[in-house]
C-alpha cells in the first residue's frame, strides 16, 4: 500500500494546536496571564484594604502601572525590530525580571515596610518589562504559526486569557478573602517563572524567518530594502563622516516609521482609535466600580472577584467560538457588531443605584455581555493587525499601536481618580461607561466593516493611505 503523504497545503491547514512550539507559547502565556489576572484583583485590593489607599492613591497606582506603555512602547518596538534574532530571549528576560519585582511586594508587606510610594516604583519597572514582553510576543507569533493558522492561534490565546480571567480573578478573590493580598501576589510571580521556563523550550525557524507564514508551508520573507526594513536614505544613507550623528537620526526615523504607517493605514488606524478610546474610559469605569464596590456597596473580595470572573466567562466564550461567526457573516461585519455589543454593555451599570440586592447579579450580567463582545472583537482585531502590516515593520507598528492604545490607560486612570474624588465613585463609573460605548464609532465609520476576510487586508498592505 502506498503511504499517504500530506501536501504542504494540507499540513498548513492543520489547527495551530498541532504545532509544538505554539503549544509551548500557549503554556507560557497561560501561566503568565493566570498570575497576572490574580494580581489584577489582588493589587488594587492590596492598596485599598492593606495600605488604606485613597481614591487619588489608587488612581496614581494605575498611572504608575500603565505609564510605561506611553513612555517605553516606541523604544521597545525599535528594540524588538533591531534584535529580531533574540526576541524570544527578551521575552524570557522580561518574565524573570517581573517575577523578581512582583515577589518584592509580599516580602515588603510581611516585613512591615510596604508603602504606596514603594508600590508605585515596583509596578512601574515591572510594567516596563511587560511592554518589552508584549511587543516581542506580538511580533513572534507569526514566526511560529502559518497565515492560515493565525486567527485560530490568536483565538486560542485570547480564549486562554479569558479562561485565566475566569480562574485568576476568582482565585484572587478567594486568596484575598481567606489569606491576604500579598499571598495572592506570590502566585503572580510564580506564573512569570513558569512562563519563562516554557518559552525557553521554543525552537524558532532560521534567523530572520519571522515573516507571516504562508499557506505554501514555507516562510515568505518580505525583502527589506535596508537592514532596518526601511528604504535607504537618498544618496546611499547617512554620510560616513558623521556616524555619531547619523545613528540617533536613524533611530528616530525607525521609531517613528511605525507611527507613520499606523496613521496612514486604512484598517489599523480605526482599530487604534477604538482601542485608545476604550482604554481611556475603561480605566475610569473600572476604578469607579472598584471604589463603589468596596466603599459604597461593601462587596466582599469574593463578590468582586465573581464580577470579573463573569467577564472572563463571556470573553472565553467569545474568543473560543468567534471564528465560526466570521465564516458565516464576514470578517468586518462581525467585528463591528461585536464591538457594539461589548462596548455598549457597560451602560447597564447606570442602573446600579436602583438595583438594591440585585447589584451583584447586575454587575455580573454586564461583564458577561461585555466579555462576549470584546472576546470576539479582540481576536479579529489582533489577527487583522498582524496580517495587514509588513513583517519588517510589524514590531514598530505594534509598538505605535500600543503607544496610542495603552498610552491612554494612565490618562484614563488619572481621569477616573479626578472624577471619583470630586463627584464620587458612581460618577466615575458612569463617565467610563458612556465613553466606552462611543469607542465603536471609530470602526463603524471606517472601511473595516466592508472586509469579507482577513486576506483582503493583506492585498492592501502596500496601499496604506486611507
Amino acid at each position: 500500500m502506498t503511504p499517504v503523504t500530506l501536501t504542504a497545503t494540507a499540513r498548513d491547514r492543520r489547527p495551530a494546536w498541532s504545532n509544538p512550539d505554539f503549544r509551548r507559547l500557549w503554556r507560557g502565556s497561560a501561566a503568565s496571564t493566570l498570575g497576572s489576572e490574580i494580581a489584577e484583583l489582588a493589587l488594587p485590593l492590596f492598596a485599598l484594604v492593606t495600605l488604606s489607599a485613597s481614591a487619588a492613591e489608587a488612581s496614581t497606582l494605575r498611572v504608575a502601572q500603565f505609564l510605561p506603555f506611553l513612555l517605553a512602547t516606541l523604544p521597545a518596538g525599535l528594540l524588538v525590530d533591531r534584535l529580531r534574532r533574540v526576541r524570544l530571549r527578551l521575552m524570557i528576560g522580561a518574565d524573570l525580571g517581573r517575577a523578581l519585582l512582583i515577589a518584592l511586594i509580599p516580602i515588603a508587606a510581611w516585613a512591615g515596610v510596604a508603602s504606596m510610594p514603594g508600590l508605585y516604583v515596583v509596578v512601574f519597572v515591572a510594567a516596563v518589562l511587560t511592554v518589552v514582553f508584549q511587543v516581542a510576543d506580538f511580533a513572534l507569533l507569526p514566526a511560529i504559526v502559518t497565515a492560515d493558522q493565525l486567527v485560530d492561534a490568536n483565538g486560542k490565546l485570547s480564549a486562554t486569557q479569558s479562561a485565566s480571567e475566569i480562574g485568576g480573578r476568582g482565585i484572587g478573590g478567594l486568596l484575598v478573602q481567606f489569606l491576604t493580598a500579598p499571598a495572592a501576589l506570590v502566585l503572580n510571580a510564580l506564573g512569570y517563572l513558569v512562563s519563562a521556563l516554557s518559552l525557553s523550550r521554543i525552537t524558532l525557524p532560521a534567523p530572520g524567518a519571522d515573516g507571516l507564514r504562508r499557506a505554501s508551508g514555507a516562510d515568505e520573507l518580505r525583502p527589506a530594502p535596508g537592514a532596518d526594513g526601511l528604504p535607504p536614505a537618498a544618496g546611499g544613507g547617512e554620510p560616513p563622516s558623521a556616524p555619531g550623528r547619523a545613528e540617533p537620526r536613524r533611530a528616530r526615523r525607525e521609531g517613528l516609521a511605525g507611527v507613520g504607517v499606523l496613521l496612514r493605514h486604512r484598517y489599523v488606524r480605526p482599530l487604534a482609535g477604538e482601542a485608545a478610546t476604550f482604554n481611556l474610559f475603561n480605566e475610569a469605569f473600572v476604578l469607579g466600580l472598584m471604589l463603589y464596590a468596596v466603599r459604597d456597596a461593601h462587596l466582599s473580595p469574593i463578590a468582586i472577584g465573581a464580577v470579573f470572573t463573569a467577564g472572563g466567562v463571556g470573553s472565553f466564550l467569545g474568543a473560543w467560538f468567534g471564528a465560526r461567526f466570521t465564516t458565516r457573516f464576514g470578517y468586518g461585519r462581525v467585528l463591528l457588531v461585536t464591538l457594539i455589543l461589548g462596548n455598549g454593555a457597560p451602560l447597564g451599570v447606570l442602573l446600579a443605584g436602583h438595583a438594591g440586592a440585585g447589584l451583584l447579579p447586575l454587575f455580573c450580567a454586564v461583564f458577561v455581555v461585555m466579555g462576549v463582545g470584546i472576546g470576539i472583537a479582540n481576536v479579529h482585531a489582533v489577527s487583522l493587525r498582524q496580517a495587514a502590516v509588513p513583517a519588517e515593520l510589524r514590531g514598530r507598528v505594534n509598538a505605535a499601536y500600543r503607544l496610542i492604545s495603552w498610552g491612554a490607560v494612565p490618562v484614563g486612570a488619572a481621569l477616573g481618580g479626578v472624577v471619583a474624588t470630586q463627584a464620587g465613585p458612581f460618577a466615575a463609573m458612569a463617565v467610563g461607561a458612556v465613553g466606552i460605548s462611543l469607542a465603536t464609532l471609530w470602526v463603524a465609520f471606517s472601511r473595516v466593516p466592508a472586509l469579507a476576510g482577513i486576506h483582503e487586508a493583506e492585498r492592501f498592505e502596500g496601499a496604506t493611505a486611507g
